[in-house]
């Protein structure tokens, strides 16, 4: 039987309740980290979550029409539910402690500003970025879905979350403290 995310959704719009907690199983770890960055309330992004699979579950299957792929359109799910939650009360800061944690193959220029910097200072100067930077910096770090899907999930022009990535970058590395640098990385 075909196990790719397509069939699963295919199988949940026919009643599978086994392909739904496939689906699950495959998605709501990241899905729940997206959640919780959006809403900054645990209790309220694991709402979110099962409402997601609750709409999956009662038609949005039957509605999938394959134009992203699975994964994006259950960002997109949960992004709404989630974002019902917070229709009143705007999101709280997040502190940037979990990313520490996140593996990396290999240490890029975000990666080794991340270890140069203190986690406070970080979390403060995500704090300060507005909330379409942290939403892109998350989805790309955390949840690391391409520009492509990003642009996709949240309706707006590539070229637009290209800045959005580029802008939030930039704001962190002028907010990060530089006194973790040698002389020798400073030039001195």
């Amino acid at each position: 039987m075909d196990g790719s995310d397509e069939a699963l959704v295919r199988r949940v719009a026919g009643g599978d309740e086994h392909a739904l907690e496939q689906l699950y199983a495959r998605h709501a770890a990241a899905l729940l980290r997206y959640a919780v960055q959006l809403t900054g309330d645990r209790g309220h992004a694991e709402e979110a979550l099962q409402d997601a699979f609750v709409a999956v579950w009662q038609g949005a299957a039957a509605r999938f029409a394959g134009e992203s792929t699975v994964r994006t359109w259950l960002f997109g799910i949960c992004r709404r539910q989630a974002g019902k939650r917070l229709r009143t009360v705007p999101p709280p800061a997040l502190p940037i402690d979990a990313a520490a944690s996140v593996a990396s193959a290999g240490a890029g220029p975000d990666q080794v500003a991340l270890a140069r910097a203190d986690v406070t200072a970080v979390g403060a100067a995500m704090a300060r970025l507005p909330a379409g930077h942290r939403e892109v910096l998350h989805l790309v770090f955390a949840a690391e879905l391409t520009l492509v899907e990003i642009a996709a999930l949240l309706s707006l022009p590539l070229g637009t979350v290209k800045s959005r990535l580029f802008n939030a970058r930039a704001a962190l590395a002028r907010a990060l403290p530089v006194d973790h640098l040698t002389a020798k990385e400073t030039g001195r």
